[in-house]
């Protein structure tokens, strides 16, 4: 084959620019600790809510960072505590979830079933689940459903933190 300078300066341009285009971007962590997650009483035998909402700041990752920027989010660690080590004993099992006011609710981790007496658990992070969309928002909502076994009439309350890992482009 036979190339004249244009055409090798046009190949070379596309290649960089398809190199360029395929880098795996930015990779910091990005955490969310101590958020009170609520169920408020009366609370029924099976799945109870708790929630919390977090505000999204995205210059805690980088300065000028913009939602346009973002490519991808997943959560790499999730624990669950309070500080009663028997509080855990009426919960069959956790669904961490998220959502937001413009993103559809993501299953992100889960822990079937939850141990008995201890103070703090860990959840398994989902690995398909993409949280990209709920970071492109001002605020996400936290939601942790407890398999609860019985009724009580008492507020469930828990302390969670996250971590995430936030890929993005500069």
């Amino acid at each position: 084959m036979n190339f004249s300078p244009m055409k090798n300066w046009l190949f070379v341009s596309l290649a960089i620019i398809a190199l360029a285009s395929c880098s795996d971007g930015v990779k910091k962590r990005y955490t969310i600790e101590n958020i009170e997650l609520l169920a408020e009483g009366p609370l029924f035998d099976g799945p109870n809510t708790l929630q919390a909402t977090h505000a999204i700041d995205l210059s805690t990752i980088e300065s000028g960072l913009t939602a346009e920027n973002i490519q991808m989010v997943k959560l790499t660690k999730a624990s669950v505590s309070t500080t009663d080590s028997a509080a855990f004993n009426s919960i069959r099992n956790f669904v961490l979830q998220f959502t937001s006011a413009d993103a559809k609710m993501q299953k992100a981790g889960v822990l079937n079933p939850v141990p008995k007496n201890t103070a703090s658990v860990e959840l398994t992070p989902a690995a398909e689940a993409e949280l990209a969309d709920n970071f492109k928002q001002k605020e996400m909502i936290i939601i942790l459903d407890a398999d609860l076994e019985g009724d009580r009439d008492e507020n469930l309350t828990y302390t969670g933190n996250f971590e995430f890992e936030i890929t993005y482009k500069k």
